[in-house]
């Protein structure tokens, strides 16, 4: 229901509610009037009754006493009486009804008639003979015997009430009118300040367009509503603008964010390079993330500097260590130099808190279509070669890479599936004897066409697709129970995830409690700082040398060689990385890292392993350093053992 009706409708309910209540007033008046009328007549007909027997005594008749009212007063009585005539002109049902009310009365045309009963009564039967019965006519005392009749005119009365209420009924009915068309001018004008509200709703508002109200209102009330309106509006324009701000900004550099850049890539095409912060985990958990925060917006000034200078156009803070930028299409060696231009400005040091944090980037570069995706792409690649350097990415190539990955993944749950995990061994010989000592459990899986893959072709799938911890525990299994029965020492790999992985620590400490004699197990432990520091590990190995199991450090001095490790944790010996190997007849460097490496062991009274052993040469350049065993293609392939 609209305004318009429901006020209508108030309006008119309230004038039938009037109406009805003056009807009913009409009514209530009239009845007044002949109440009042009545009132009269029966004053009169009394006046008439007592006068009767006063006048008498001077001889004049009831006739006369009526006709001297009826000159005297406006109205005209009659006497109805059964001395005159035997019968009454009135039924004997109106006869009936008069004895019993006293009086009786109607209303024809113009006039009220009023009837009064007269019954004998004691001055009757004394003028009339007799005390008790009327000598001439034989009525007695209280007998009725006729009726007295008064007409009252009430034509003006009737005419004057009239006139009033249909005076009333016509002003209230012009009062209807009236109201009715200033209530329709009224409602009129409120609809045209509701219809420009509505359509200000429907023409802006519904659309999306929040600008102000402009129309003028004609009622002040709708001209405070508009004012709300705006208010309202303003304040949605306002968080509005912010939550678009908030949404397409990082919150910390106040840069376009990743969002941001997904919708400008649709808009323009152009090479995207991806800068990423090396060792910002380490930074926050070194500095605390106050200063790695401040280090962020650092990096964000400095890239708004840039921008201000107008060397770049647009930064993107796409991560919390990375932001993209970017740079002119199909201009591979010109962006080349610009990012080195960009990573010396970015790599200068920081001073944040009295501290000097120096930063260095890696950076990957789209190639072809697929901006983000292979800007991605590039740039963990680029985290993957843990060097300084720009990597390209094209996402067709990388599509074919996922391919490659994919099938992989297949093969290496099925191999899990149809325990297709195998094991090879390659041999350790002691150098100057050059007898097998020792085997090194390397792990393999098998197609079903009987393709034999090594690790470097599934491990990595392996650790992504969290399968690793299923092959490094069938690699055990496999290994201690064929070298259960056997005189060789055998040879494990455990890296530092195997370390945190509880179920896998279980796994082998089961294996290792049922193994026969622990003193024939080595455990290869590829070298990490991480290590010392995990006090899992700490206990696991503290377990290993309980039982005598042997703790060798692999690859060593590939990467993190700290040797004071080697000591807090009383290893048994050290694997010299193959690259130092490969090189000690050629490099210089080479030889004289193994040397210390040997006499450092030494002293510590640790074996020295080195592997990659290739040929004869090799071989006898070890022998001459002291190195106790080797391990390579010279002396055997990893095969199933015999």
């Amino acid at each position: 229901m609209n305004l318009f009706s429901k006020m209508a409708k108030i309006i008119v309910l309230s004038l039938v509610v009037a109406t009805t209540a003056l009807i009913a007033l009409y009514f209530i008046i009239h009845k007044q009037l002949i109440t009042d009328q009545l009132d009269k007549a029966k004053i009169a007909t009394d006046s008439i009754i007592t006068m009767k027997y006063s006048q008498m005594i001077y001889k004049n008749s009831f006739s006369d006493i009526i006709n001297f009212y009826n000159k005297k007063t406006d109205m005209n009585f009659k006497i109805y009486t059964l001395f005159k005539s035997e019968k009454l002109p009135f039924d004997e049902e109106f006869i009936n009804k008069l004895k019993n009310k006293k009086s009786s009365y109607k209303i024809v045309s113009d006039s009220l008639i009023y009837y009064r009963p007269v019954f004998m009564d004691n001055e009757c039967l004394i003028c009339h003979g007799g005390r008790k019965v009327n000598k001439f006519t034989g009525f007695k005392k209280g007998d009725f015997i006729g009726v007295l009749e008064a007409e009252i005119p009430i034509k003006k009365e009737n005419y004057s009430y009239n006139k009033t209420f249909l005076f009333i009924f016509f002003i209230l009915g012009i009062a209807l009118v009236v109201t009715l068309y200033y209530f329709y001018d009224y409602m009129k004008s409120i609809r045209g300040d509701i219809s420009k509200i509505l359509l200000y709703f429907k023409n802006k508002i519904k659309k999306g367009i929040y600008e102000p109200l402009k129309s003028k209102m004609t009622y002040t009330e709708f001209e405070k509503l508009k004012e709300e309106i705006n208010s309202a509006v303003n304040s949605i324009v306002y968080y509005r603008d912010q939550m678009i701000k908030n949404y397409l900004l990082h919150p910390l550099s106040k840069l376009p964010n990743r969002m941001k850049l997904t919708e400008d890539i649709k808009k323009e095409k152009f090479n995207l390079a991806i800068l990423n912060l090396n060792g910002f985990r380490e930074i926050n958990d070194y500095f605390g993330q106050k200063i790695a925060d401040e280090l962020i917006i650092e990096i964000g000034n400095r890239f708004k500097g840039l921008m201000n200078k107008n060397i770049i156009k647009n930064v993107y803070h796409i991560n919390i260590d990375e932001f993209a930028i970017p740079l002119p299409y199909k201009e591979k060696e010109k962006n080349m130099n610009f990012l080195s231009y960009i990573l010396e400005n970015l790599e200068k040091p920081y001073e944040i808190d009295d501290n000097e944090i120096v930063l260095t980037f890696r950076c990957g570069m789209n190639e072809g279509e697929n901006i983000l995706a292979s800007a991605d792409i590039a740039v963990e690649f680029a985290k993957r070669k843990k060097e300084k350097c720009v990597c390209f990415c094209d996402i067709k190539n990388s599509i074919k890479e996922f391919e490659k990955n994919l099938k992989m993944l297949n093969i290496l749950v099925k191999a899990i599936k149809n325990d297709k995990i195998i094991v090879y061994y390659q041999p350790i010989i002691e150098n100057k004897t050059k007898k097998v000592v020792k085997y090194e459990a390397l792990v393999r899986i098998k197609d079903d066409e009987g393709n034999i893959y090594s690790p470097a072709s599934f491990l990595d799938i392996a650790k992504k697709a969290n399968l690793y911890p299923e092959i490094k525990k069938k690699v055990f299994e496999k290994a201690l129970t064929e070298f259960k029965n056997r005189k060789e020492m055998i040879s494990l790999n455990l890296g530092f995830e195997d370390f945190e992985n509880e179920k896998i620590i279980k796994f082998l400490k089961e294996k290792i409690d049922s193994f026969p004699d622990p003193q024939r197990i080595t455990i290869e432990l590829l070298e990490s700082e991480n290590v010392a520091e995990s006090k899992r590990a700490v206990e696991f190995m503290n377990y290993l040398k309980e039982k005598g199991v042997k703790i060798f450090v692999d690859d060593f001095g590939s990467g993190y060689s700290n040797f004071s490790y080697l000591f807090t944790f009383k290893v048994g010996g050290i694997k010299i990385d193959g690259s130092l190997v490969k090189n000690i007849l050629t490099d210089k460097k080479s030889q004289m890292i193994v040397e210390t490496m040997v006499m450092f062991a030494k002293k510590g009274k640790m074996r020295v392993v080195a592997e990659f052993v290739e040929n004869e040469e090799v071989y006898k350049k070890l022998l001459s350093l002291g190195v106790d065993c080797s391990q390579g293609y010279y002396f055997g392939k990893p095969q199933k053992i015999i």
